[in-house]
């Protein structure tokens, strides 16, 4: 009996533990008035003081890169005016940026997020004015607060305090006509929610097909492009899927169709992965000691910094032409000679600095195979022949021998045993209109095959380890990832429970022994962690941890684009704000025992929801408080964003990619959580908006300022990486119907518990009304639903005729002083099949013979990656030139008054990069239409060692000391510089990155 009784507590209280927050709502029952105003007041100073930094610093230096960089660091066509420096002026421009500008300034995503807290605000400030001013008068006039009622023959003490005198509770047992209020304003919110969430919609689907069926967007490879999956292996090669799909296009001509055939490139990914890695640990080398020289030197009173030296290194130190010819023979033998030459080199200019033994070293060990590598400092117990050589020397040569295995891989792409052909393709089309019909209709005649499809897949969207995941595969991979997020649902409880314990520490270290430590400790410092700090935790928790995790689950169960992993962290994500953040915080006896009783009887559902929901209401106008007012101010003020460019970032060695990275890098908005977050805010307010009409005050109030919030964010900060066209839209407003059917259940039971002064149930007939309600609702949607669903993703046929006709006035159809694209050589309609593909032919050669030489050299693999690397070097030259045309070099070393010019010439070399296809020859964009959905692990540029330039010269004496490892190990100087500080200052992205790196975007 004693062990059963201990076996009972030890699960109690193991379920205790798991449950972590359930049931904190309660605690707020009742809440008074004056910690109400309390927490308004802490939440109004922080809103505040986050304006005030936000106004303070939005036109400084520090200012104009994290609140207004698509000012000056995006391509042309995403640049805006400056942020209005008055206050006023500011305020008066967010609310003038038009919904044009917003949809080609930030995307569509972008465009509908806005949307959607729009719509929130059409949503909850009409049922704010009307639901408030009809049910606070009737919830509070006449209401129970702490009076004696006689029910059923038994006097009954009330004790409702505070808020809950303004809620449902609050009305007495004499008065239960009022609640006939109740069911009005209910059936009228309802309908104008399910109203205004079908106008929504049906905005969404027009939006969403003029932009889809506008002329600038169909010009893109991915307008016209599918991907699709299982492919069984005899449709595996271009010839069979061309023969198949040819039904699609005019005249079943297939020379109107570009197939890839995806390939595991797995081998030849971990190879430029281990070069990447490398290349980032030389260059830390590098810059290691290149600042030692430079502090001797200016310790030592040499500290004048040389022009000359400057100027010539920035001159010779150009990246090298990946065509140059010089060193074309240098194999592994000669890397290993100029390897055994740098282990033994006493002449490099640092020497004359430094001692050699403050060069780092590494330990290697020789292995079976006669290789020396790196000696792992935990296996101890290997054996074999060791020795220690200059950690610079090893990795110079360590990049140098991967570049000439990887070049040895591009010759060979096309070869089957080393690179197995996978389950899915991408087939482009001629026109928009037969990519859609192709994904609509039914491929194979056996269920599964060759399904499922995609459109509108951009290529740097793809998840490329994700292209050979089997049907089977993804089943098992989404059972798993189920199990995993239940798992984290149950042991949510954990985290929650140990910072709800931090939130005690004041109490804990005084009854718990083995804190005894922590007495000694200020109150302040006490009360700074168990308070601020211990938020700041949990937020950090939900809102980046959390998300993290569940993205991670949505490239494990398959997803083929990072549109699709954000549309399933969509889904994973609301669904755990819902549980945890709305239902578990609500009820009050946890979710582990809250499951079993649903499962035993699904008619205790509403009874749960009517106990436990209304109590926890002020529980959620302290979480809107916080949210409006703190979590609003932070989106403009982006604190962290500011800790961690002035404070975090400092720390870590910084390189001059390091700091282009850092210069160069917008803030991007993972949609996933954005959508998620607002949409559990919006059904907290459905949920409640007829038990604590109050709780619609705030919820307009969160919106109304996320509104300008995230207007600023969108316009002047965050650049779109990834646009899934608003379907995360149509996904948030759907899931609306959570919050009105959980108010639906929860007033069943709330009607139901409602007793008269003869204790028998009083509002059965509202009861019955909102079963009506509740069924009715389920009816429409699933008829809305049916209805417009075929709309969400295909193009009707409806549209394609007039969609031609505005692509022929858009590009044919020229004013008087611009010249026809036959003129200017210019193609305006980017169609693949027109483009010259093949320009070693003669010109004498007719058209169709070039055609199918074209056909002929794009089936292979490794001439469609050789001829878009060969693009991508002439285009490199090409933009090396305009580059260095456009930004000067600073003769002297850049500090702080410079930071300005500095970013404007780093702006400028930015604005040297192509942005779109036009920018492009026709040879060029040939090349780079027919490799767009070729893994870019085919296309990966050779690796530039980049240094900064220093006024003691030893970047442009490494350079020298390099050439001996020839077009295999490249350095350069150009665009970085060492300042007077030890610190790198760039003015131009890295010389080896792709000089199509802004084309992604339109592609």
């Amino acid at each position: 009996m004693a062990n059963s009784s201990s076996n009972s507590s030890s699960n109690a209280a193991l379920l205790d533990f798991l449950d972590g927050q359930a049931g904190v709502g309660q605690n707020k029952q009742g809440i008074a008035l004056k910690a109400f105003v309390l927490n308004i007041a802490v939440s109004l100073g922080l809103f505040a003081f986050e304006i005030s930094g936000f106004f303070l610093l939005k036109n400084s230096a520090m200012g104009r890169r994290i609140y207004q960089p698509k000012t000056y660091l995006v391509q042309d066509r995403l640049r805006v005016e400056a942020v209005p420096a008055n206050p006023f002026k500011w305020i008066r421009r967010i609310f003038n940026i038009t919904d044009e500008e917003v949809k080609a300034k930030c995307g569509l995503d972008g465009y509908f997020f806005i949307r959607l807290l729009r719509a929130m605000i059409i949503i909850f400030v009409p049922l704010m004015v009307v639901v408030v001013t009809i049910l606070l008068p009737i919830n509070y006039n006449g209401g129970k607060a702490n009076g004696v009622f006689n029910v059923g023959g038994k006097p009954v003490a009330s004790n409702v305090t505070g808020l809950d005198t303004l809620s449902w509770q609050n009305v007495a047992p004499t008065q239960t006509n009022r609640y006939w209020a109740h069911l009005v304003c209910a059936a009228l919110a309802i309908s104008w929610t399910l109203y205004r969430m079908y106008r929504e919609k049906l905005n969404f689907i027009d939006v969403r097909q003029r932009f889809l069926t506008s002329p600038d967007h169909r010009l893109k490879a991915s307008a016209k492009t599918v991907l699709i999956t299982n492919i069984p292996s005899e449709y595996r090669s271009k010839e069979a899927l061309e023969a198949l799909y040819d039904v699609f296009v005019d005249n079943d001509d297939r020379s109107r169709l570009t197939v890839w055939v995806n390939r595991d490139y797995g081998s030849l990914r971990a190879l430029v992965a281990r070069r990447r890695s490398l290349r980032h640990a030389l260059e830390k080398e590098e810059l290691s000691i290149i600042r030692q020289v430079n502090k001797r030197r200016r310790k030592s009173g040499e500290i004048t910094a040389s022009k000359s030296i400057t100027e010539n290194t920035s001159q010779e130190s150009r990246v090298p032409n990946d065509e140059h010819q010089a060193h074309t023979e240098h194999d592994e033998q000669s890397i290993s000679t100029a390897y055994e030459a740098d282990c033994h080199e006493t002449a490099q200019l640092w020497h004359k600095y430094l001692k050699p033994s403050l060069a780092s070293k590494i330990s290697l060990i020789r292995g079976k195979d006669g290789r020396w590598k790196p000696a792992s400092t935990w296996k101890i117990w290997a054996s074999g022949e060791k020795q220690e050589v200059p950690k610079i020397a090893w990795l110079r040569a360590e990049v140098a021998r991967l570049t000439v295995r990887i070049e040895t891989f591009l010759l060979n792409l096309d070869d089957e045993e080393r690179f197995k052909k996978q389950n899915s393709a991408f087939i482009q089309f001629d026109r928009q209109m037969s990519a859609h019909m192709a994904c609509s209709l039914v491929s194979h005649n056996r269920a599964g095959r060759m399904s499922p499809r995609f459109l509108e897949v951009a290529p740097h969207e793809i998840i490329w380890p994700n292209m050979g995941v089997t049907s089977l595969g993804r089943f098992v991979r989404t059972f798993i990832a189920l199990i995993m997020f239940a798992a984290m649902l149950f042991l949510w409880g954990i985290p929650t429970t140990i910072l709800a314990s931090i939130s005690q520490l004041d109490t804990l270290r005084s009854s718990v022994s083995w804190l005894y430590w922590l007495r000694p400790w200020p109150s302040w410092i006490i009360s700074l962690i168990s308070g601020p700090l211990t938020s700041i935790l949990l937020a950090l928790l939900v809102q980046l941890v959390v998300p993290a995790l569940l993205r991670k689950l949505a490239v494990f169960v398959g997803t083929p684009t990072r549109s699709k992993r954000e549309a399933v962290t969509q889904d994973f994500y609301f669904t755990f704000l819902f549980i945890e953040l709305v239902l578990v915080t609500a009820i009050s006896s946890g979710i582990a025992n809250v499951i079993p009783q649903i499962v035993n009887d699904p008619r205790e559902v509403p009874s749960i929801l009517a106990n436990d929901l209304p109590k926890s209401a002020n529980y959620f106008f302290n979480y809107l408080i916080i949210q409006s007012l703190g979590f609003s101010g932070s989106v403009l003020f982006q604190y962290l964003r500011i800790l961690y460019i002035t404070t975090i970032w400092p720390w870590f060695t910084q390189t001059p990619r390091e700091e282009a990275w850092l210069q160069t890098t917008i803030p991007h908005q993972m949609w996933g959580n954005a959508y998620s977050l607002i949409t559990n805010f919006a059904v907290i307010g459905l949920i409640y908006c007829i038990i604590s009409p109050l709780m619609l005050v705030f919820v307009s109030i969160t919106f109304s300022l996320f509104w300008v919030a995230y207007r600023h964010n969108y316009y002047y900060v965050q650049r779109n990486k990834v646009d899934t066209h608003g379907l995360l839209f149509n996904n948030a407003i759907s899931q609306l119907f959570a919050g009105i059917y959980v108010l639906e259940i929860a007033l069943i039971g709330l009607f139901l518990l409602v007793r008269d002064t003869q204790n028998n149930v009083a509002c059965s007939s509202q009861a019955t009304i909102m079963i009506v309600i509740l069924v009715l609702t389920a009816v429409f949607h699933f008829v809305m639903e049916q209805h417009l669903r075929p709309l969400y993703e295909f193009l009707p046929v409806a549209l394609e005729d007039s969609a031609v006709d505005a692509e022929r006035r858009r590009f044919l159809i020229h004013d008087d002083n611009e010249p026809s694209s036959q003129e200017s050589g210019d193609s305006g309609g980017i169609e693949l099949s027109a483009l010259k593909a093949v320009d070693i032919l003669d010109g004498s050669v007719d058209e169709p013979t070039k055609r199918r030489a074209s056909r002929i050299q794009t089936k292979s693999m490794s001439a469609t990656a050789a001829h878009a690397r060969k693009a991508l070097s002439k285009l490199k030259k090409e933009t090396a030139a305009r580059v260095t045309e456009i930004q000067g070099h600073a003769a002297e070393p850049i500090d702080r008054s410079r930071r300005q010019e500095v970013a404007n010439q780093l702006a400028a070399a930015i604005a040297g990069y192509p942005d779109e296809l036009t920018d492009l020859s026709p040879e060029e964009r040939d090349a780079e239409l027919k490799a767009a959905f070729q893994d870019p692990i085919t296309r990966e540029p050779a690796p530039v060692i980049w240094i900064p330039q220093d006024p003691a010269g030893i970047s442009a004496d490494v350079i020298k000391q390099t050439i001996k490892y020839g077009r295999y190990l490249q350095y350069s100087d150009a665009g970085a510089y060492l300042t007077i500080n030890n610190k790198c200052e760039v003015t131009q992205p890295a010389p080896d990155v792709r000089p199509d790196w802004l084309l992604e975007w339109v592609l």
